[in-house]
């Protein structure tokens, strides 16, 4: 079942229904998905499968126990007031308890490091994408270096196909009043509203997240979550990393995270501090948000709106060097040049280019030199300076994320057959994720062995 389902994202069927229909009558169609020809499954065996594989072990009937499956069938009563009211009271406990929501997410994501995943559905899926595909590519090599794992995280939208206004539980609508505060019944039982920033719209349904690594020409997806719309990619981006670290040594993947790069909408201090107590270099970009400017730190007295200190002049100091708790800067008119005959680094002054057309130290190599804790506000001062070759290096692989995100909806056209539910969503996510490193496999095979490339494909599929 699996595989035959792992064929039909792979013609880009859009529908279950029209590739059961496909299978039942091609046989050869048949034979490549495992099954006798004309012997095929119905429709409703396909989507049994992926209810048994969210419900997990077979257990009994039991009238005091009803499946996740049969849960999400139903129609749910919910009111999205009261459910938006409750997502308000649960950040404003939050902000109770820690500065930021990313911050108190981080506390507990930290506090239960030891504790297992939850053998729910995602569990299930998360072992399947880890033995099917991250593992055998990681022995590739595909993965790069797994001492030093660099990943990177975006976040989509989804769109649900259940009908955003429900249906009514009253007779309001009979009486003249079109806008009640009563519950409504909806298709979908965990979408909600949320806004697609890359549309500039709001929508109703998901947003899923995922991490990657791009490495060799390949965009490998290596974990997926999904939540409501309403949730952002500032705390689906903790969550879904600390899930693939779990995920790895539950499964023998012994890895080392050595970078993570996100863009401007992980830019949280919570995010900072969750990397850097996993030993991770967190590489994200400076999100400009109005009003705040960073305070002042160290021996630094006047900073600049992007936490650059300033001099006596007002001209952004040179940042210079960095050790485990502190970054220094020194006199931005003060720099190494390759003077000499040992050509080495010899600071030469620039004195015209100073405002104040004089050095405030002109005795000393490099001063006026002050530093900044970067312990104190790693969101300003990461470990990885902003304006450095590495930095600007390991941003350019989130792309790669990026793309993972459109190939899964646009080429295998998720985005244009919406489900009604996040289960099916996730599953379709992860058979995308399970081809997108069979076709780095591929790709790979087409190099090494080039002409005879189709010989070992039509061998795979024999010994499959």
């Amino acid at each position: 079942m699996l595989r035959a389902m792992l064929l039909m994202v792979i013609l880009r069927y859009s529908k279950i229904t029209e590739f059961a229909e496909e299978l039942a009558e091609k046989p050869k169609l048949a034979t490549i998905a495992g099954f006798e020809p004309y012997q095929t499954p119905a429709a409703s065996t396909f989507y049994l499968f992926i209810d048994r594989m969210e419900d997990g072990k077979y257990q009994k009937p039991c009238e005091h126990a009803i499946k996740l499956s049969k849960y999400r069938h139903a129609k749910q009563r919910r009111n999205l007031r009261k459910e938006k009211a409750n997502r308000e009271e649960a950040k404003k406990q939050a902000l109770e308890k820690s500065d930021t929501v990313t911050e108190e997410l981080k506390n507990k994501l930290l506090a239960r490091v030891d504790e297992p995943r939850p053998k729910d559905y995602l569990y299930r899926l998360e072992n399947l994408l880890m033995k099917l595909a991250v593992i055998p590519s990681a022995k590739r090599g595909l993965l790069g270096d797994l001492k030093k794992l660099k990943v990177c995280g975006d976040g989509s939208a989804l769109e649900t196909g259940a009908n955003c206004y429900g249906s009514p539980t009253c007779d309001c609508r009979r009486k003249g009043i079109y806008k009640c505060e009563h519950d409504r019944f909806y298709r979908d039982a965990t979408a909600n509203w949320g806004y697609d920033s890359y549309r500039d719209c709001y929508y109703f349904g998901h947003t899923f997240y995922q991490h990657c690594v791009s490495s060799q020409e390949h965009d490998l997806p290596i974990h997926v979550i999904i939540s409501q719309a309403s949730e952002t990619d500032f705390t689906l981006s903790l969550k879904s990393l600390d899930r693939f670290i779990k995920t790895s040594k539950d499964n023998g993947l012994d890895i080392n995270i050595y970078a993570a790069s996100y863009d401007a909408g992980q830019d949280s201090v919570g995010n900072y501090r969750y990397l850097l107590a996993k030993n991770i270099k967190p590489v994200i970009a400076l999100n400009s948000r109005q009003g705040q400017h960073p305070k002042p730190t160290g021996t630094a007295e006047k900073i600049s709106k992007e936490g650059i200190p300033l001099c006596e002049a007002g001209l952004k100091m040179r940042r210079h060097t960095k050790d485990q708790e502190r970054i220094y800067f020194n006199c931005p008119v003060k720099r190494p040049s390759h003077e000499g005959k040992s050509r080495l680094h010899v600071f030469k002054s620039h004195v015209e280019e100073c405002p104040l057309g004089v050095l405030c130290q002109p005795e000393s190599k490099m001063g006026p030199i002050v530093y900044v804790r970067s312990s104190e506000d790693p969101r300003y001062y990461p470990d990885i300076s902003r304006d450095s070759k590495e930095y600007k290096d390991l941003m350019a692989l989130r792309s790669g994320c990026e793309r993972s995100n459109s190939a899964k909806k646009v080429v295998y056209k998720l985005d244009q057959r919406p489900s009604r539910s996040a289960t099916h969503f996730l599953f379709r996510l992860y058979l995308v994720s399970i081809i997108e490193h069979a076709k780095s496999w591929l790709f790979e095979d087409k190099k090494l062995f080039g002409d005879d490339w189709q010989n070992l494909a039509q061998l795979h599929l024999l010994a499959a």
